[in-house]
């Protein structure tokens, strides 16, 4: 296309009881775009700008082009509805949305085959491959018994004991490996055993051995930090974070991506909590938390989320509320403004939705969940489809991917 607009695939949109619906994507001399809230087909011709698509010719709404924003409704919902749970104390639905950050990276690759393998360590080999974990450290063991010490083999031992959980094992086994040859591969897992029970020192020594790739770098900066929360009663100096992040590297605010910020305020909550449940008083976890707040690098809803559970979890009401709320109304703030909800099938939607931004805005989570409830059993909004305003009847999405028939 001769302007901005990006090559999007193509997909058709349709109803399952009647025939509305429609193609959006890249074609020849334009695109085909689809209005979420009238539930129109529209053409968006070549000279249009990326930047300024036209609106819908129907009705005045946004177009979609690449995707539909009705897919994002039900997470939307979802997130909200937790969120909220979370201003009001209850701090299971948002925890389990969040996701389970790695803390420490290791690396698991088995070794690979080698044509000059014996038959016994290409079995045992073949076996990890696969991931018959224990009936390869079965068949390994017995590799080492008559082999008296083969590098691969050591490593290919190491990798089974850890994927069967046994950390133990793997670091002697590491530790054969690292007696017979330098292995940054070995000492990035070894460093990695000794920091998760705690042997900072040991820990260390090997992360400083493991090379400059990334996994490396986010040991030694992650190690950084458990060091500080477990040697300074407060939050820890601003100096050290620093060479952490420094050591660790730019890291994009990717929600699943570890960050020095991220990984410090969960270690923080785990203290907080190990206080709490010795009888500790919560007022200097508290002034910790708050400074903490500002120590994450990014502003995503990833990362608001996980103050507020950390709050909620702590049973801290008032700052669980502050942080909950606000989150709450720029995600109440999104949903009730969604194209989607513009047209008159979506009514029923769009009015909860409406409930639901009121009840935020006047600080009533209670009422929030009431009007989001039939919104979370909505099983059309759980399959990524919308009520067909054309029938009445059934319901519209995606329903198929690739080239119209024809093209």
């Amino acid at each position: 296309m001769s302007v901005g607009l990006e090559r999007t695939p193509r997909l058709h949109l349709g109803c399952d009881q009647c025939d509305a619906g429609g193609w959006i994507g890249t074609r020849a001399g334009g695109m085909d775009a689809w209005c979420e809230a009238c539930q129109r087909p529209a053409w968006i011709p070549p000279d249009a700008s990326a930047a300024a698509l036209p609106p819908c010719p129907s009705c005045g709404a946004p177009l979609s082009v690449g995707s539909l924003r009705s897919e994002e409704l039900y997470g939307e919902i979802q997130h909200l509805a937790a969120v909220v749970e979370a201003w009001r104390g209850n701090p299971v639905p948002l925890g389990a949305l969040l996701p389970d950050r790695p803390r420490f990276i290791t690396d698991l690759t088995p070794p690979g085959a080698r044509a000059d393998d014996d038959p016994a360590t290409a079995a045992a080999l073949a076996a990890l491959a696969a991931g018959a974990f224990a009936d390869a450290r079965a068949r390994l063991e017995g590799v080492l018994r008559g082999a008296r010490g083969a590098v691969r083999s050591w490593r290919a031992l190491a990798v089974a004991y850890e994927r069967l959980g046994e950390p133990g094992f793997a670091e002697w086994a590491w530790t054969q490996v690292l007696e017979r040859e330098e292995q940054p591969v070995a000492r990035l897992a070894r460093g990695v055993l000794r920091a998760r029970r705690g042997e900072f020192m040991g820990a260390r020594a090997d992360l400083e051995r493991a090379g400059t790739d990334f996994e490396a770098r986010w040991n030694r900066a992650a190690l950084t930090v458990f060091e500080a929360v477990a040697m300074t009663p407060g939050l820890p100096e601003a100096a050290t974070l620093e060479r952490a992040r420094a050591e660790a590297g730019e890291i994009p605010p990717y929600w699943s991506n570890p960050s020095v910020g991220r990984l410090l305020w969960t270690l923080l909550i785990e203290r907080s909590s190990a206080r709490a449940g010795r009888g500790a008083p919560s007022c200097p976890d508290e002034r910790v938390l708050r400074a903490a707040e500002h120590a994450l690098e990014h502003d995503t809803f990833w990362d608001r989320a996980l103050v507020a559970h950390g709050y909620a979890a702590l049973g801290l009401a008032a700052d669980a509320a502050r942080t909950g709320a606000a989150l709450a109304l720029e995600l109440a703030r999104t949903l009730a403004g969604e194209p989607c909800l513009g047209g008159p099938a979506a009514r029923p939607i769009a009015e909860a939705a409406g409930a639901a931004l009121e009840a935020v805005r006047a600080g009533d989570p209670v009422k929030a969940v009431a009007a989001l409830d039939p919104l979370m059993r909505r099983e059309d909004l759980r399959r990524y489809r919308m009520p067909c305003g054309h029938c009445g009847r059934g319901t519209i999405g995606v329903d198929q991917a690739g080239e119209e028939p024809g093209d």
